[in-house]
């Protein structure tokens, strides 16, 4: 394969992560939104842990949320290049939303990070959902 199709194919495949992540982030910030009226809290309140050093606002935690859902999509993208058609992109997604908890964990527990505010089971269920839409949106793609 020559160095430009390889470049494409990978341009592509990080394109594709990152819509993935896009899409997976949303999917993950409403699942925590809806889990935490449901538990009497504001979506502001939910939306702002995700703002940079710990500020509240709720538009620049919800944008700052979808960058790295997208970031971390384009990772994805590229990294399961060579498992695709081999691993269902639901299942890759699975795995990598598990692990993005874990290093989550070992970050927020590290520092004074609002994300702590956030149920462990509720957080850990929205990194499942972002895999899993992470995964299927890029498995879809690359079919």
């Amino acid at each position: 394969m020559t160095q430009t199709k390889r470049n494409s194919k990978s341009g592509d495949a990080a394109v594709d992560g990152l819509l993935g992540g896009l899409a997976g982030g949303v999917a993950m910030a409403l699942f925590l939104v809806i889990t935490g009226l449901i538990g009497g809290e504001g979506a502001a309140d939910i939306l702002g842990r995700f703002a940079p050093s710990g500020g509240a606002d709720p538009l620049v935690g919800a944008l700052a949320h979808l960058a790295v859902s997208a970031i971390y999509g384009a990772v994805f993208g590229v990294l399961t290049i060579p498992f695709r058609g081999r691993v269902p992109g639901w299942l890759a997604g699975l795995v990598y939303g598990l692990a993005l908890y874990g290093v989550t964990q070992i970050i927020i527990s590290g520092a004074g990070a609002a994300l702590r505010g956030f149920a462990p089971v509720n957080f850990a269920l929205a990194h499942v959902i972002y895999g899993l839409v992470l995964g299927w949106r890029v498995g879809r793609n690359a079919a």
